[in-house]
């Protein structure tokens, strides 16, 4: 009883499926060298392979070979920073999961930081490569009306990922995969305020003034800041993400005098430049608290070796995977979230770090 009322559902379905790929309008018959040939009397299939007496491999395999539908093929331009630590981690998401999908491709273009022109003539290749969709991590946000313009111009649909503009509504398909940074610099600095009791003198090294995380992580930090009275920014710079920027900014803070409780870096591989400053000097080590962002695998190596006291998980592998899923709904003209906002998770040196690093 079931397989009858199995065939007949498959039958239904096949049925309202294949009406518009039938042959000609005489005895349905096609073409025994065409790819729907095995479909020409799927009917008779359907009744051969459900038949409760009876199993037959052969009419099943035609049944299987009708319900086949081609592959999804789809195109992706990624413009981005160069793969270098947390940007090395998204481009690796954003390729590994492409990958996994069949007929998914995804083409790389690499501009620095500030660089928003030559962003802006990569998305002008891209588009005329005839992509299927655009995914863009902005070197420069003045560039980014620009790119969006472009897009829209052109009907292809784009994703911004890891940093973009925060506006209400943008017309057209356009998407964000976005982490909230201001969340992450107030989770990241209000550990610290717990771990300093709400005393101490506090350094900032940022990140790139280009990227709008750098400002909102700070922003977020001096927010906590301003709720302890006890606490006070002493420096404040930008290290532009940079391991050896970082170590220089802290050994000239050190070298000149200046007393620091606790060094809130805008990332983690700043984070790691600074306790490399802060044992240059010959300080012992948790003299000075250090916080970075991100939850690189150097820097949860740095947080089992005590280096920093607090770090923040950002998970490159959910964004890049949300930011190629999104792109292949807008292909495809379905609705997916404007802002599709990716979390972030405070790790800290009593917490096991095993379960970040995977």
């Amino acid at each position: 009883m079931i397989r009858r009322l199995c065939a007949g559902a498959i039958a239904r379905k096949l049925d309202s499926a294949r009406r518009p790929l039938s042959g000609s309008a005489g005895d349905g018959g096609t073409d025994p060298g065409s790819t729907s040939a095995p479909c020409s009397d799927w009917r008779r299939a359907v009744r051969i392979a459900m038949r409760p007496t009876r199993w037959r491999p052969a009419a099943f395999g035609i049944l299987l070979a009708c319900l086949t539908t081609p592959a999804f093929a789809a195109s992706i331009g990624v413009a981005m920073i160069p793969p270098i630590w947390f940007t090395r981690l998204l481009q690796d998401a954003i390729q590994d999961y492409a990958q996994s999908l069949p007929g998914v491709s995804v083409r790389f273009a690499y501009a620095t930081e500030g660089a928003g022109q030559q962003q802006i003539e990569q998305v002008r290749q891209f588009i005329a490569a005839k992509v299927d969709a655009l995914v863009v991590l902005p070197v420069d946000a003045a560039a980014s009306a620009t790119i969006t313009r472009l897009a829209q111009e052109a009907d292809i649909p784009i994703v911004y990922v890891n940093n973009g503009v925060r506006e209400d509504w943008i017309a057209g398909r356009v998407a964000f995969v976005l982490p909230n940074d201001l969340v992450a610099g107030r989770l990241q600095m209000r550990k610290l305020a717990q771990m300093l009791d709400g005393l101490g003198r506090v350094a900032i090294v940022m990140g790139h003034p280009a990227h709008s995380a750098s400002a909102l992580r700070t922003q977020g930090v001096k927010e906590v800041i301003a709720e302890f009275p006890g606490l006070r920014v002493v420096e404040e710079a930008a290290g532009d993400w940079d391991r050896k920027k970082a170590a220089s900014l802290v050994s000239s803070w050190l070298a000149k005098g200046t007393a620091i409780d606790a060094i809130v870096a805008n990332n983690d591989e700043m984070a790691i430049g600074a306790a490399d400053a802060v044992e240059a000097a010959g300080l012992p080590s948790g003299r000075i608290l250090i916080g970075g962002i991100d939850a690189t695998p150097d820097g949860l190596m740095a947080m089992q070796h005590k280096r920093m006291a607090v770090t923040i998980h950002q998970d490159a592998g959910l964004q890049g995977r949300r930011a190629v899923d999104d792109a292949l709904k807008l292909i495809r003209h379905e609705p997916v979230q404007q802002y599709d906002w990716a979390p972030f998770e405070l790790v800290t040196d009593r917490m096991s770090t095993t379960h970040f690093s995977k």
